[in-house]
């Protein structure tokens, strides 16, 4: 009986076990890319077609084009809700940030027995709920019962307890920015000190050899090298802002009139109580689209090194 005899052939084996591996990476990649695909991708493209059609959830859509954005644009609620998440990405830059910087210098160099405990304390407000940040700023804030309404009562300061600082168009915007402000600030302080820890120590040894110290060493050596990092949350708050919702609607639901309303107030309205999902959804294009341009000019820059 005459045996075949198997001959080694490399190239083919390398052929085979590339085709093995691709085949292996690719059913590892497909859940994932699934995912991506019924979650991401093909709810950003139907926003997109509902945002062409009038359609209110029940029945057949009907295409009217570019009518839901002109619809948009003309009204009081909507421009409003534009011109309030820009106002508050813009303050968010000028406040929060500079402040997140001046704290995370204090405790990463200005380092005591209270300081590591203030790290923890300070990001508690980021993660604790929005439901229960909304709850306390209305505790501060109310009419009636409000801290700073008592303290005023207490200190017979008339014009502090007389204040309605939700109720009034005046200043509800500007106090529910206080307490996001305080909730916000948080991710910026641990993010800023995590970066400060990482410059190597040259830098600080070799600026204390040239009298550079303290908040000079901050200002000229510490501001330069955080560059690239400070435009990263300065992408990540214009973005927050642009999507934000939960705090304005549970303290104010957006008034007195339109002063806290926001794109995403307006979204849920016109989607969840007047369904009109073509509207809602070309309020969802236009948050998408300003969130992309952000980010595109973000990533657009140079990197600079941190």
């Amino acid at each position: 009986m005459v045996q075949s005899i198997q001959i080694f052939d490399p190239i083919k084996t390398k052929k085979t076990a590339k085709r093995n591996r691709a085949i292996f990476v690719s059913l590892c990649i497909f859940p994932s890319l699934l995912f991506l695909v019924m979650f991401m991708y093909y709810p950003i493209v139907e926003t997109f077609r509902l945002s062409f059609m009038k359609s209110s959830g029940l029945g057949q859509d009907r295409f009217i084009g570019l009518d839901n954005y002109r619809k948009l644009f003309v009204s009081e609620e909507f421009r409003a809700g534009l011109v309030h998440v820009l106002t508050w990405a813009f303050w968010s830059i000028v406040i929060q940030l500079p402040l997140a910087f001046f704290i995370a210098f204090s405790l990463t160099f200005y380092v005591n027995r209270v300081s590591k405990p203030m790290r923890a304390i300070y990001y508690m407000a980021n993660i604790m709920p929005s439901a229960i940040t909304a709850m306390l700023g209305k505790f501060v804030f109310s009419p009636n019962n409000g801290i700073l309404n008592n303290l005023g009562n207490q200190f017979g300061w008339d014009w502090l307890s007389n204040m309605d600082f939700l109720g009034s168009e005046r200043l509800a915007f500007w106090s529910v920015f206080a307490v996001a402000t305080w909730a916000y600030t948080g991710f910026p302080i641990i993010y800023l000190m995590a970066r400060i820890e990482q410059m190597p120590k040259e830098f600080k040894e070799a600026a204390e050899l040239d009298g550079v110290t303290g908040w000079k060493y901050a200002w000229y050596i510490l501001l330069p090298n955080l560059v690239y990092p400070l435009r990263i949350l300065a992408v990540l708050c214009t973005i927050g802002s642009l999507k934000l919702f939960d705090l304005p609607y549970m303290m104010t639901t957006g008034g007195p009139g339109h002063a806290t309303v926001t794109l995403g107030i307006s979204l849920y309205r016109q989607g969840f109580i007047n369904w009109q999902y073509g509207r809602a959804s070309a309020i969802g294009v236009i948050i998408f689209l300003l969130s992309l341009i952000f980010t595109i000019i973000q990533f657009s820059g140079k990197k600079e090194a941190a």
